[in-house]
């Protein structure tokens, strides 16, 4: 008896301090909320900022030391179960390169969204060229916006929340580059602040 105790104990306590991969992947996406629906490779960069209401776009940021080669990568907004809407993703074209502490502005909700740098962005302000995408970004229900590796895999997915932003704002990460998403002034290519 007292040996199938020990073994009994011995057994939950191997079971209980060995992570499993189940636990390690949960541990992971607990440490990096944003990417929590995300099953593809993770870079530095990432979604900083979404406006959608008005000229709706999205802001990408690199938050890391190096350049980040994005040719084939994308951005999509979000089937109604959340899901990414693999068939309306907006692709970065071959060479495309992101500098550390370099934004690209997608203008999103575009019938003309052709390939490559645009020269038509923001009617006021904002950088001299962008990227154009198709998709649109519901403000009034709320919607995902996937950033999508070139496997079509989900590098990172950002929540947009019903009316989460006012007209004149956006929703970004405060600090900016690392922080969660919040209200945001208007910032697109420049750091996020709060409104």
């Amino acid at each position: 008896m007292r040996t199938l105790t020990a073994l009994l104990v011995s057994s939950l306590l191997a079971a209980c301090s060995t992570p499993t991969p189940t636990d390690a992947a949960s541990d992971a996406t607990d440490a990096t909320a944003d990417r929590a629906l995300a099953d593809g490779p993770v870079i530095s960069v990432t979604i900083n900022e979404i406006r959608a209401t008005d000229e709706d776009w999205v802001e990408l940021f690199n938050a890391g030391s190096s350049a980040v080669d994005i040719s084939n990568w994308g951005l999509t907004d979000s089937e109604p179960d959340g899901a990414p809407r693999l068939g309306n993703v907006a692709r970065f074209p071959a060479g495309t390169s992101v500098q550390p502490g370099q934004y690209v502005l997608v203008l999103v909700d575009q019938a003309d969204a052709g390939t490559g740098p645009q020269m038509r962005c923001l009617s006021d302000g904002g950088p001299m060229t962008c990227f154009h995408g198709t998709f649109g970004i519901s403000a009034s229900r709320g919607e995902n916006v996937h950033l999508i590796a070139p496997t079509d895999l989900v590098s990172e997915t950002i929540n947009y929340p019903m009316a989460g932003a006012a007209a004149g704002e956006s929703w970004g990460r405060i600090p900016n580059g690392t922080g969660g998403f919040a209200r945001n002034r208007l910032t697109p290519a420049a750091p996020n602040l709060p409104p």
